[in-house]
């Protein structure tokens, strides 16, 4: 299963440096400072499953910001080390993409770094057009601390639960109280307004109660995952300027297709403190509502549409989209506004006050918010259809973006099992099980490896017994031992060494060994697990072809040399090649 975990990072000049024009975001990094990417991206190293390319989509909030900050984060990156290819995406390469995409495209631009749901629909489209099956939406202020989370997040998508398609899987995060429950203290102004005391009874139904998949009304941008058949056909709505996460799960069921929740896929979720004052934050939170509420409202019949309700969406968002939105809004600034009077911050009341005035005359769309989104969503379709035209261009112009490789990721393999006491002499691309592996497939093997040791005289395992998987000898020999029929005493019939593999025929059996394998001196094992193995083989052909004709060579040439070997001993079985 292709899979790309994508992160957007939001960047701003130096000190939060701001002007007219620039984009908004809750917590851009001043360019002067590190702010929470490394720490997110220093916890990839937890995760059990790094089967994924990572992609950072780099947002800058004024294009004088791109240069300088392309430049921040090549070096940062390259002072961690991250065990995935990861590539950074910025305006540069968006610019290069998009001169060949619309050279002879009539279509209106559709691909922005600019705004939350344009970077949410390049979240979905980069991994398309790199052919990816799953796309991992992750934030920049998160940090993992389920080694299972890429396990867990890959384990349903494309699935079929209780005859629906698994479309979507939505995540949750946890506070640093590991809790799911926003953390806000409830104030009066909230008495009509109790977006938080909705979400808790929610997240309670969604989250908090069994069972561990169901159909969420609301997801987080900062863990959704989502597979390519959705990417397909729905993009998050341009038009929307906050909440196009839970806003991308309504579109997702008017279009037929399935979000569901997965009550064990959570993200510690650490984001810096807000800034912005009550009434802004409230004001946002008007507009986003009375959008989504307009897109209910101004509904239409349409063929292979799915006719939604706000009652579809309770308690949350749907308890928001219904006809007395308004009424609450109003007496909820109404509150606000007097609690800004008895502080003596007339400011503040003030803008709460105009905030009344927004909602009636201003925030409400002056447009059909349901027909604008299906145009957007037919070009969309269109646009991903162009792809295919330019398919290598535009890989290569998004490969061009990588900033760290397969070939760092390999070095530090070695300096780890060289540090082990491995000799530095080993050559993993030359041992004849690797040698026709490209560096990616040698990684995916890696990923899926153990390094085992063993003193002298210790058993490997011993003849009928069972053992899974294959070995690869990285330092130090080994005995291969077998019973003699007559005398019943053990004799040595082979010897390993380093680079040498085995036991490559327990991929297709599970039947007790015949013979033993003894270590003769200190010895450092690679060994790579078969269940996993059988994964790789299952979601990889082409790797899938490279390990099965390895191994089937290994065991003819096994077959052989034993057939000759031992023919002429009638003392002996001629099995010996099972372990070899």
């Amino acid at each position: 299963m292709r899979t790309y975990m994508v992160i957007p990072t939001y960047w701003s000049g130096p000190n939060g440096e701001w002007e007219e024009g620039d984009a908004v975001y809750d917590h851009a990094t001043p360019l002067n400072e590190d702010g929470t990417l490394l720490r997110t991206l220093k916890s990839i190293d937890i995760l059990d499953d790094k089967h994924f390319t990572l992609i950072l989509l780099a947002a800058a909030t004024n294009d004088k910001y791109v240069k300088p900050m392309e430049e921040k984060l090549a070096k940062m990156l390259q002072s961690i080390n991250i065990p995935v290819d990861t590539l950074v995406f910025t305006n540069t390469h968006l610019n290069k993409l998009k001169k060949i995409m619309y050279k002879d495209l009539k279509l209106p631009n559709m691909l922005d770094l600019k705004g939350y749901s344009n970077i949410r629909n390049l979240c979905i489209f980069l991994p398309y057009i790199l052919d990816g099956e799953v796309a991992i939406l992750i934030d920049d202020d998160e940090v993992f601390e389920d080694p299972k989370f890429v396990t867990k997040a890959k384990e349903f998508i494309g699935r079929r639960f209780y005859g629906n398609t698994i479309d979507g899987v939505a995540g949750y995060y946890l506070n640093e109280d590991n809790e799911y429950y926003d953390k806000v203290n409830i104030q009066p102004w909230m008495t009509y307004w109790d977006r938080f005391g909705g979400k808790r009874e929610a997240f309670d139904m969604i989250i908090g109660s069994e069972p561990r998949l169901k159909k969420t009304p609301f997801a987080f941008g900062g863990a959704m995952v989502i597979h390519r058949n959705l990417m397909r056909i729905v993009p998050f709505d341009p038009k929307t300027t906050r909440g196009e996460d839970t806003d991308y799960v309504i579109n997702s069921r008017m279009f037929g297709f399935n979000f569901f929740l997965d009550n064990k896929l959570a993200i510690k979720h650490l984001p810096p403190p807000k800034n912005h004052p009550v009434w802004k934050r409230f004001r946002e939170d008007i507009y986003r509502f009375l959008y989504d509420k307009s897109k209910f409202d101004n509904q239409k019949f349409h063929l292979n549409l799915h006719k939604i309700l706000p009652e579809d969406f309770d308690p949350y968002p749907g308890e928001f989209m219904k006809p007395d939105l308004g009424d609450k809004i109003f007496k909820t600034n109404i509150i606000l506004a007097l609690n800004y009077l008895a502080d003596n911050d007339v400011e503040s009341c003030k803008e709460t006050i105009k905030n009344i005035y927004l909602a009636k005359y201003e925030a409400i769309p002056h447009y059909d918010t349901f027909e604008t989104y299906l145009e957007f969503q037919k070009n969309w379709r269109k646009l991903l259809e162009h792809t295919k035209d330019f398919g290598n261009e535009l890989k290569d112009i998004v490969l061009e973006s990588r900033i760290v490789t397969f070939d760092k990721y390999l070095l530090e393999k070695k300096k780890i099992l060289n540090e082990s006491g491995i000799s530095d002499a080993i050559d993993f691309e030359n041992i004849d099980i690797f040698k026709d592996f490209t560096k990616k497939e040698l990684r995916r093997i890696f990923f899926i490896s153990n390094i085992l040791e063993f003193k002298r005289n210790d058993y490997i395992f011993k003849a009928g017994k069972h053992c899974s998987g294959i070995f690869v000898v990285l330092k130090g020999n080994l005995n291969i031992l077998k019973k003699h029929k007559v005398s019943g005493d053990m004799m040595i019939v082979s010897e390993l060494g380093a680079g040498d593999h085995f036991n490559e025929s327990s991929i297709f059996t599970d039947t007790p060994h015949t013979v033993s394998i003894m270590a003769s001196s200190e010895v450092h094992l690679m060994k790579i697990e078969k269940d996993k193995l059988l994964e790789v083989i299952k979601e990889n052909s082409e790797l899938s072809s490279k390990i099965l004709w390895t191994v089937s060579k290994k065991l003819s040439e096994n077959l052989e040399d034993t057939t000759q070997k031992y023919s002429k001993t009638k003392e002996q079985d001629s099995d010996v090649s099972e372990i070899v």
